[in-house]
């Protein structure tokens, strides 16, 4: 299989970029950037938020990053649990970093599928006669609905809290990984594979623009950006990246 690959981070109303995209080996952390466009038949990519309450997350967020891109380019394969053993590593020793967390979704060639990962509440979804939901948020609400303990329309500032996600601990937690999702997928040519943050998926709601197989990747993110800038003001806006992967052939 040959996939094209193109991917955009934008820091939309807020003061800083927390946001992080890895597209093979390149890592992108901007106030605004497309990536060039990437074929190739092998590929490894992934999406890291920075969770905003934690202390700072843009670095935790582009770590982690970095900290994929070594694992895969060692094994092949992304593994959730060494990837935490390896971020308390590298950051639970410095100043201020105790806590600071990251969710991440990630997507990779696995033999003849593509393996998808992910922890916290970036998703992944799938271009196939429309977009379809890939992943679930790992959060309190979505454990509540599990138990038929809440509804959809159940509200509560609490319920968005994440359950899943990477956290900088220095005494080893790893509970917050234990919750991690995976499926492999086969995409077909023109298929499409979507991976985004929050502030893409949640303002609007799965109601993603169509993304035809002729359509340059380029001119679907800036359309989505349009898109995401009409449903309301910059300035309520939250970072913003998306990864998109099309199967050609």
């Amino acid at each position: 299989m040959t996939y094209q690959i193109q991917a955009l981070t934008w820091r939309g109303g807020m003061p800083y970029q927390q946001d992080a995209v890895l597209v093979n080996t390149k890592i992108y952390q901007h106030k605004g950037v497309i990536s060039t466009l990437d074929e190739c038949d092998d590929f490894c990519v992934a999406v890291a938020d920075g969770v905003a309450v934690s202390p700072k997350s843009d670095i935790t967020s582009r770590t982690l990053l970095r900290l994929v891109r070594q694992m895969y380019g060692e094994q092949g394969s992304l593994d959730f649990d060494s990837l935490q053993h390896r971020l308390n590593d590298t950051l639970a020793g410095k100043a201020g970093f105790d806590g600071s967390s990251s969710t991440l979704v990630c997507a990779y060639t696995d033999n003849d599928g593509v393996m998808i990962k992910h922890l916290g509440d970036s998703r992944a979804y799938l271009y196939r006669d429309g977009w379809h939901g890939l992943t679930q948020d790992h959060s309190f609400i979505n454990e509540l609905k599990a138990q038929n303990l809440a509804e959809d329309g159940d509200h509560a500032s609490c319920y968005g809290a994440l359950t899943g996600y990477f956290c900088v601990d220095g005494l080893g937690d790893e509970s917050a990984v234990a919750m991690v999702s995976h499926q492999n997928i086969k995409l077909q040519a023109g298929e499409c594979l979507l991976l985004c943050s929050d502030g893409f998926s949640d303002v609007l709601e799965g109601n993603f623009l169509p993304i035809t197989k002729d359509l340059p990747l380029k001119e679907w993110l800036n359309d989505s950006i349009k898109q995401l800038k009409r449903s309301g003001a910059k300035a309520w806006l939250d970072n913003v990246s998306l990864i998109v992967v099309r199967c050609m052939a």
